[in-house]
């Protein structure tokens, strides 16, 4: 502990106890002939750490065990320069009085931000929105999720640009593109992506075979749309169609070792080793229906509808 002459120990009852250098040299704590703490001449602290840098500086794991203090919010609390001493900058907790010990709570008081090589990539802003590539809500380049559900995807204005591009296999598929007026939705459609390709085939047949229909979601009974009942579309169009009639499928509830609920309302599939899955529910598997792919059948029938005309009318 360094020359008995320039450290003395204090243990009296006023002041408790004291372990004081009269040198500019460090204080080191040690046990089995190692050193485990060493405080500094300017105060900084070292775990593990023999020239520490900050107030604290911790080599090795840190366990803030905050358990038992169910109801108290216990974890880590940090406030810098803020005017309510009773409110902390930054909260890191265990859990708080309405939580499980084994929930996570972080909280940023104006806000919660990410970053690397010092610049600011995305944040958790105080209104709850959350944000990419941008500093401030709607507004600039980047992506904005916002707390009520909406989504803004923002790029600098201009020509036709990708605003997102969808890949499949390492293949590119689809882009969603803006331009300053509209919105385009684009699918692969270049000529060496496919083969045994066809002009001739009988569309008027085939759309004769749809049945359009006039109906009402049950969800929102006062509404009446047009469209088609995807099963019966599936045997005309069936790239049209995703999904099987009347495809069902078990979800339950999944639990490790110990009997704690892991997650909800999932497919046994979602089960890892060691954990049981229960069944809770059969649910629907509904199909859906794009109905872009009919447009080369309508353009087809147009066109051979026009032939028709034109023959009838020589």
């Amino acid at each position: 502990m360094g020359d008995i002459m320039t450290c003395k120990i204090n243990a009296d009852t006023t002041d408790g106890l004291k372990i004081v250098s009269d040198t500019s040299g460090a204080v080191d704590v040690q046990s089995n002939g190692t050193t485990r703490m060493t405080v500094l001449a300017n105060g900084n602290v070292g775990i593990g750490a023999s020239s520490p840098e900050t107030k604290l500086d911790i080599e090795g794991n840190l366990l803030v065990d905050a358990y038992n203090a169910v109801g108290a919010g216990g974890g880590i609390f940090l406030r810098g320069g803020f005017l309510n001493v009773n409110q902390p900058s930054i909260t890191v907790r265990t859990h708080n009085a309405d939580s499980a010990p084994d929930g996570l709570s972080v909280n940023g008081n104006d806000g919660i931000t990410f970053r690397t090589a010092s610049a600011d990539r995305g944040s958790f802003a105080e209104g709850g929105q959350f944000l990419i590539g941008t500093t401030a809500f709607n507004t600039g380049t980047g992506h904005n999720f916002h707390q009520d559900g909406y989504y803004y995807l923002r790029r600098a204005s201009g020509a036709a640009q990708t605003m997102i591009l969808f890949y499949n296999n390492g293949n590119a598929v689809g882009e969603i593109r803006t331009s300053t007026t509209a919105t385009s939705y684009l699918t692969s459609s270049d000529y060496r992506l496919k083969e045994n390709v066809s002009y001739t085939f009988d569309a008027t047949a085939r759309l004769k075979q749809l049945k359009p229909a006039r109906f009402n979601f049950k969800t929102d009974a006062d509404t009446t749309v047009d469209g088609f009942l995807a099963h019966e579309v599936s045997s005309i169009v069936p790239e049209a169609i995703s999904g099987t009639k009347d495809a069902t499928r078990d979800v339950g509830t999944i639990k490790d070792a110990d009997g704690k609920v892991v997650d909800e309302n999932v497919i046994e599939a979602e089960k890892k080793d060691g954990q049981t899955w229960e069944k809770t529910a059969t649910e629907n598997v509904n199909q859906g229906i794009d109905q872009s792919k009919l447009v080369p059948l309508l353009v087809k029938t147009i066109q051979e509808l026009e032939a028709r005309i034109t023959a009838l009318e020589s």
